[in-house]
This record gives structure tokens, sequence and C-alpha cells, in this order.
């Protein structure tokens, strides 16, 4: 636990001293404002940040944080101070004003008593560091002290800084004592993020530089939205476009008014490679299980979502090459997750596959031979999807599983005892005897007596080369006397591979403590007792095994039980089966054996949760298994189709059941003969007699077989609101194998001016930057442009007209109006003379704190800003601005012939939808100002003109599919709709 000071409770300060804290350190944070550190010692917090209130309260009430404005009681004992004082633009708009890092410095040096690194944690300009550093040596009171300074910039976006701060891209850190640097990289590795250790400058300009870089983005974007207006295309699906190149991605490219994702769900399947297997996961297992690091945030949304990235170490994903038409194995470059409040759609295939993504999602299309690459609410009936049949090589010798080495570095370990079959260790007792550590073995001769050893000691004695004795001839158990053994290398081989697929279909761990509070594990399999040949077979395995265990009989059911912890634990933590019937999972190995062994693990499933039945009145066959586990029927029907069988899937409520089966079918001559020794030998002949009796070998329905992999059909395709976590996969390839193995497409301010001033300081030109901010103060301008095009009473003039405003914060999430594109939207709102009145759900006492003056009305909700008005202004992109009631709210209005003005300033709604809920939309960059057909478009604010107005080619797809008119296609230009076809 370090001692930490944090000078400083603003967003920066206090959420990086809340987290510090949440990592096991001693923090006091300090302000010299009294009232901020009353209120926080009350539980009150000064600002609004989600998710901070219960972070602080934690670690207040662990004694981990407080809250004082004394210098000496906060920084005599700190060992790492941070200084996260506010640092305001200066007059001008360029520059940052240094005067409260320069006054937390001086204080910082009059208290200090012992050798503490110093680190920089505001937004500061390149050379900051040199400046503290010489306060800190300057104004230094006592003798002998060292102090460092480490530049530490913070990257916490408001809304979500807490989040950002627990779960970094990187943590960049800038010093010119390297060791320095390094003592402040070890309070960050809890994170498991990414370091970067540099230079003070290159540190400080990495944060100017990465938010210029951002505001490039949508700056360029919202350039590209002008246009779009004045030729009438729609900059939303430019921007769709464009984010599917891999060099320019989608993140940062929704235009709107300034500064200021497609996901799928949690429980949907992805098939992982943790060197050196292959393995059903859910999306939010895996993303939870690995955030071994973060990453870039190369997909998140600009529309103010709280995205967590983490960029796992050395994972790869199942995926699929669009160029080579093959599997492969794809690097996962970042794990997203979200929240999102919006359509999903679910694409329902033929073979009873189904893919459920966001709307925005890019799926993958087969079509003529080659692919095309759509957005989900793009898909339509009739079109294909694939799914895997083949699987890539994944280079592995299978050889045994040692438990001696799989249990190094784990909690069993240290019960672990060890034996031999030959007596090794009694017979070679004397030359081992003196190397054995007395606080090893209390009675050493133990070993001679009993032939046994601690797993622990055993090791000392190996890797001192004293003891040397084949794995192949030990066994390991945990409880003395009659324990139960088992043999340290397990094959891999079909008996494994069976035995797994028993165990997954009819086997369990229980667990029970005893009186002496020991836990023994059981292992259980159970089948019907008529069942002999499966019951035959898993006694044989284990026996193989060295196993012992009983037979427990109930009504017309034998289980077969094994008491063994280390039995539990090889099926439970290291082939990662499952324990109950809803968490079973393929075991870790299963995709990375020779087909041969694959189709053991199917055989062992079948044996217990498998059925065998006829079809047409008796004529055909079919053979069925069922699962409750979602992950295990995605497994199984990939499993199934890698070795040339696709069955088809479904979704049910079983008898009794309190959550749905999944049904996996298979039918079809050959996919049946490919399975006709799934069974045994009891099934096989009643199956072959079966199969004999067959007129015609028809094919399944509903696929076709195209090498690596199947063609299935889009049957239906619904989309519906929802509220609920998303999540999101990054990979080299820009694919992954999902559901149930799917070819599926992976998902897609003030600090430009002070960048753009250092620039000019050094005696550089910035163009570009300069560019940047004239794009972002037109921008600001147009909703303003376009309400006095569409209802201004004469030119430059709204008198006599209301406008509503919703939002005034900068982003969603916070209340903070720091540079916020409402405050200059409603000073040009008024200067017009226009009737303003706004809503917004956090910042409205900010507003009336900042501007007391303002001639504006402050309204309770989004439908009181509206009453009566003319328009509506969206400037804020808070998530319940989404889910306005649009009928309730165009009532609310004043009426008008043509519809009230709804200005969407962040592009949140559809254009035809707002149109058809009777409202003259305008949205940015959405084509509203093209005129007519001939190129000749008016000014983006223009009014329309009385001429037609030529149909846009999205608009004719969109009438085309609504009508039941085929796709244009042939021509060489790909799909209609904003496809794009990859060949």
């Amino acid at each position: 636990m370090k001692n930490i000071c944090v000078v400083g409770t603003g967003y920066v300060g206090l959420v990086t001293g809340a987290c510090l804290a949440d990592l096991d350190n001693n923090v006091v944070c300090l302000d010299i404002v009294p009232e901020k550190i009353a209120r926080l010692r009350a539980g009150e917090m000064p600002i609004y940040e989600p998710g901070l209130e219960p972070l602080v309260r934690r670690n207040v009430a662990a004694a981990r944080l407080r809250f004082t404005t004394s210098y000496a009681e906060a920084v005599g004992d700190a060992d790492y101070i941070f200084i996260a004082v506010n640092t305001p633009t200066v007059a001008g708009g360029f520059g940052a004003d240094m005067s409260y890092v320069e006054a937390a410095a001086r204080s910082i040096a009059q208290h200090l008593r012992r050798d503490t690194v110093i680190i920089n944690k505001s937004t500061m300009p390149v050379g900051s560091g040199d400046l503290v550093s010489n306060i800190l040596h300057e104004h230094l009171s006592a003798n002998g002290v060292s102090v460092a300074v480490v530049s530490n910039p913070e990257f916490l976006r408001e809304g979500n800084a807490v989040q950002d701060f627990l779960r970094p891209d990187r943590v960049v850190l800038g010093s010119t004592d390297r060791v320095a640097a390094e003592r402040v990289a070890q309070l960050y590795l809890p994170l498991r993020a990414p370091i970067v250790i540099t230079d003070l400058y290159t540190a400080e300009m990495i944060k100017y530089a990465s938010n210029a870089f951002l505001a490039t983005k949508i700056s360029f974007i919202n350039e590209i939205a002008r246009i779009c207006d004045r030729l009438g295309a729609d900059v939303k699906e430019v921007a769709a476009g464009m984010g599917y190149d891999k060099r320019i991605g989608r993140a940062f490219l929704d235009a709107g008014i300034g500064y200021g994702g497609s996901c799928f769900e949690g429980d949907e399947t992805v098939f992982v490679l943790n060197s050196p297997n292959i393995a059903a996961e859910r999306f939010e297992t895996l993303y939870s299980k690995g955030a071994t690091a973060l990453t870039e945030k190369d997909e998140e949304p600009s529309k103010g979502d709280a995205v967590e990235l983490v960029r796992p170490t050395d994972q790869r994903v199942l995926a699929f090459d669009l160029e080579t038409g093959q599997p492969t194995l794809a690097d996962v470059h970042a794990i997203t997750r979200r929240p999102y409040k919006g359509q999903m759609v679910t694409i329902a295939t033929s073979m009873g596959r189904t893919l459920r993504v966001t709307a925005d999602h890019p799926v993958v299309l087969h079509h003529a031979g080659a692919f095309d690459i759509v957005p989900a609410a793009e898909v339509r009936p009739d079109d294909e999807v694939m799914a895997l049949t083949e699987l890539p090589t994944v280079t592995q010798a299978l050889q045994p599983l040692n438990l001696i080495e799989l249990l190094r570095g784990t909690a069993l370990e240290a019960d672990v005892y060890v034996t031999s079959d030959d007596g090794a260790f009694t017979a070679r007792y004397a030359q081992y005897a003196a190397a054995i550590p007395p606080e090893m073995l209390r009675y050493p001769e133990e070993i001679r007596q009993h032939n046994r050893m601690s797993l622990r000691l055993f090791r000392h004695l190996t890797q001192a080369g004293v003891l040397d004795v084949p794995a192949g001839t030990l066994k390991l158990y945990t409880a003395k006397g009659a324990a139960t053994m088992i043999r340290a290398l397990i094959p891999v081989d079909a008996d494994l591979l069976r035995f797994c697929g028993y165990y997954l279909a009819e086997g369990y761990i229980s667990q029970d403590t005893r009186r002496e509070g020991a836990v023994r594990e059981r292992v259980g399999v159970c089948f019907h007792e008529d069942e002999t040949e499966y019951i035959a077979d898993v006694q044989r395995i284990l026996t193989r095994w060295g196993m012992k265990f009983i037979e427990h009989h109930a009504t017309h059911a034998l289980t077969t039980l094994v008491s063994s912890r280390i039995f539990a634990w090889l099926l439970r933590d290291v082939l990662k089966c499952g324990v109950r019937s809803e968490d079973k999972t393929l075991p870790r190995l299963a995709f990375n054996v020779a087909p041969a062994l694959r189709h053991e693990v199917i055989r062992g499933m079948l044996s217990g949760d498998g059925s065998v039945k006829t079809v047409q009145d008796g004529k055909n066959l079919a053979l069925v298994y069922a699962t409750v586990s979602k992950a295990l029927a995605d497994g199984m029907t990939l499993l199934l189709q890698s070795v040339g069988v696709v069955p088809s899937l479904k979704s049910r409520m079983m008898n009794k059941s309190t959550q749905p089966a999944y049904i996996l079918q298979v039918s079809g001559y050959d996919q049946i003969r490919e399975l006709v020794d799934a069974f045994g030998g009891k099934r096989r002949e009643r199956i072959t007699q079966l199969l004999a009796g067959y007129q015609r070998h028809i094919q399944p329905h509903g696929y076709q077989r195209k090498g690596a992999y199947a063609v299935l059909r889009v049957r239906e395709v619904w989309s519906e609101p929802v509220e609920t976590t998303v999540y999101s996969i990054e990979t080299s390839t820009g694919t992954l194998i999902a559901s149930s193995g799917l070819i599926s497409h992976n998902c897609f301010p003030k600090d430009v001016k002070a960048l753009a001033h250092m620039a000019d300081e050094a005696g550089l030109h910035p163009q570009m930057l300069d560019a940047v901010m004239k794009i972002n103060e037109d921008q600001r301008r147009l909703p303003v442009d376009k309400l006095i095009a569409e209802i201004g009473v004469e030119e430059g003039n709204l008198r006599g007209r209301t406008v509503a405003v919703l939002g005034l914060a900068f982003k969603d999430n916070t209340d903070d109006m720091r540079d916020a594109p409402s405050i200059d939207v409603i000073n040009w709102l008024i200067e017009t003379g226009a009737d303003v009145r706004v809503f917004d759900p956090v910042a409205t006492e900010t507003a009336k704190g900042l501007f007391p003056d303002w001639e504006v009305t402050y309204c309770v909700d989004e439908y009181d800003a509206a009453r009566q008005a003319d328009a509506v202004v969206l400037v804020t992109e808070w998530k319940r601005f989404r889910d306005l009631n649009l009928a309730r709210l165009r009532e609310t209005m004043r009426p008008c012939a043509d519809g009230p003005i709804f200005v969407d300033g962040r592009n949140l709604f559809d254009p035809g939808e707002l149109k058809v809920a009777g409202f003259r939309y305008r949205g940015i960059g959405r084509g509203n100002g093209r005129r007519n057909g001939n190129g000749n478009g008016g000014t983006g604010g223009d009014k329309p003109s009385a001429a037609p107005t030529a149909t846009t080619p999205a608009e004719h797809a969109s009438k085309a599919r609504a009508n039941g008119a085929a796709r244009p296609g042939g021509n060489g230009s790909g799909k209609a709709g904003g496809r794009q076809r990859r060949a």
C-alpha cells in the first residue's frame, strides 16, 4: 500500500484519487476550497460523474480515502503527489493558465519532508514539467529532500472517467528520471495496461496530439457533411462506407455540431484460441477474463456511450479470410463493452441459425461467389450468409496431459501427494534422503513406509537432480488413507475425448464440506440403468486412469461416482467443461484434435443427450441432441460441421424447464451415415438397418456446401428496441466466427487550440490545426442557419419564433459546459430574437451558474421545452433523447402546415422516421440542401424548391424494397443501399 496525495478534487483529481484508493492505496485528496472538502466528507459529490459516488463511498468506508485542506497533513507522508488542479484557458482562448499549478507546486515544496515523486496529471502545455521542477527546487524548505517530476497526462472522458481510469488505453509517463517514471509505473501495474515511458516533452505532447487527431477526424467528417448537404448525399451512409476501410476506421466519423458503433449481445459465442486450444466462449465471459491490457479505442462511438476496451495479450479467434475464402486464426486487437439503447436486429436463417447484432453491425453476405459487407439493418430475406465447415490447422503436438506440470502454481498444488506404481520412492530413499529439507517433511520415514511424498517435495527433489522417476509411473491424490488416485499422465486419445462427451451429457461436479472443514469434490456420471454399454465404458476409462469409483443406484438410474478433487479440477479448470448443465462447454482441446477424435467427443455427447427418431412415417431418420447451454450448443454445431455434418438448430422451452433448450438435428442419408457409430454398438444396428431402407439419398434442404463453408439462406429479419450491454471484437482479418459457426464481421477541443498556440510560439504555422478549428466554429453555426432558412421572418431574424434547445452539456453523462456547442447555439438564437426554451437532464444548474443573465426559459423535460415551439434543436447526444415520443413532441409544438422543424445536431434520428412522424427534419449532412437532381444545389440552409426533388439512391432502394422490387445488381456497382462488395 502506497501513500498518495492528490492535489485538486475536480474531474481529474477526484477520479484519480478514488481510483488509486480502489487499487488498495492510502490516498488523501487535498483542495484549498473548504466547501468542497466539507461536501466530500459528508458524502456529497462536487461534480456529476457516473459511478464516482459509490467508488468514493466504498473507499472512504474502507479508510483508504480521506479529504483535507491541509498541505502539511496531505504531503508529509506521501510517496507520490499528483498535481490535478484546474488549468483553464487564458483569455483569447489560446494557452493554459498555469497559476493554479504554480501555486500547488510552491505549497508542495514548502511542506515536503521526504523524497517524493511529483506527478503532473493536469492538462499542461509542453514544457510544464520543467516549470514544476524549477518551482519545487526553488521553494524546497527541507534540506536533503530529493524530488523528481513525472508527466502522466490524463485521458479521462467526462461521463466515463472512472472506467477510463480503471481500463485505460495506455498509461503515458514522461520524466528525465527514468527510475522515478518506473516507480510511478508500479502504481498502474494492477490495471494491466500498456505503459509508455518516455521523456517529459514527448509525454506532454502525446496528450495534445491525440486529442488534436480526434478533433481532426470530427472536423473532416463535418466538412464532408456540408458537401453532402449540398449534393444530396447522406453523411451517415458515407461515414459507414468509409469506416469499413481498415485504414480509416469508423470511430469519430459522426457528423454533428463540432467537438463535443456496432456490436453483439453478451451471450453470443465466439471461438477463442488461448494458445494452444480453441474454445467456445461467451462475449461477456471473454471480456471479463481477457482484460490483460487495454488498447486503443478503434471503434469507440462518438455519441458519448461509456465504452470499455481491453487488449488481450497473445489471443486469437477463429476467423475467415475474405480474400482467400478459407478459415484462419485472427489476432484480437481489442474487445469492447458498452451500454446500448437502440435497435437490435435478429437475422434468422435456414438450418435454424440466428445472428443478433446492433442495427449498424456489418454482416458478411455471400453473393454470386463473392462477399458483400452490409449493415445488419440492410439484410433482407433471401440474402445468403455462411457457416464455417472446416477448421484451420492449429499446430499442436498432442502430448499427454501432465497433471504434475498443470498443477504448478494452482491453489490445489499444496494439497497434492505423489506416489509411484513401482515403489520407487521407498526403494530409492537412501539416494535422496539427505536432500530433504526439514521444513518440507516433519517425518521423513513416512516416505519409506508409505511410498509417498508431497508434490511440493517431489518438485524440490526432482529439480535438485536427486530423484528421477518417470511421470508415467506416478499417481496423484489429495487425501491420505483410502484416497482416490489418478495417473499423472492422461493421454489425449479416444478415451479422454469420449469421456469428456459423456461428462458434458450426463456428468456433474458436487462439493460438500466435511466435519473437519475439508472440502470433498465428487464427479458423477449418470446413465439409465439399461445403458450398460456407456456405463461400462465410463468405468473402464476410469480404471485405466488408475481411479476407483463407486456406483450409486436410484430409480432406473446408475451413477458412477469418483471422489477426487484433482479429477474435478481437471474437468472444470483445465479442460473447462463446466460444472452444471447450463455452463457446460466443449473441452479446450476439442477443436485441436484430428477429426477421428472430434468424433469421439460427439459420440460421448450423443450417447447421453442424443436420441434417434424416425420421420416421414418411419421412412427416414433424424439424430437429435439437446442442451440448455448455448455455448455448448454453438460449440457442438461447429464441431459437427468440422467433420462434414451440418445440423439444424432450434431453441424452445422444454417441459418443466425454466430456460430454453437448444436442439440440434441431423438429417440426410450422407450426414447420418457419417455418424453411424455415434451412439456406440447398441444403436448402430438399428441406424444401419434404417439407412438401408432409404429409397433416395436426398440431401438436406437449407444449405449448400461450398468447400470451407456452407451457404445458408436468410429466412426472416426483424428488429426490436433494446437497452442492454453489447460487445465487439476487433480482429486482424475484420472477421470472426460467432454464434453456431456463422462467419461474421467484427464490430467497427481546447487541446487543439493549445497545440496550435504552442506551434505558433515555436515559429511554426499549423495550417491543418487552424483549419480544424475554423471548421469546428463554422459547424456550430449550422443549426441556426438551417432554422433561419426554414422559418426566418426575414434574413437573420427569428423574432416571434420559439425554439426548444435539447442539451446543454458538451456531451452526455456530464454536467460540464466548458466549450459546449450549446453556448454558441443559444447565444446566436438569442441574437436572432428567438424565444429560447432549454432542457438538459443534468447541466441546468451549471448553465444557471455560468450564465445568470441568459434570456432563456429552463424547462423540466423535453416536452415542456417543446411547448408551442416552432422548432427543436437537438444539441447534446443524451441517451434519453434517442427515445423521444415523437408523436407527443409534435403535438406539444406549435401547429404548422408543413410540420414543425426538428434540427438534429447529432444525427441521432433517421430522416424517414421524423418525416413519418410529421416533422420537417434537418440533420447535419443528410442531403436536405439539394434542390434538384442536376447537381445545382442551393446552400445547405435554403428552403426546399417547389421543383420536383430527385430521388436519392438510398431512397430509390428503400422504395424498391417496400414495393417488393428486385435489388439492382449485375452492373458491377454492387448492391444498392450502401452495400460494399469485397471480391
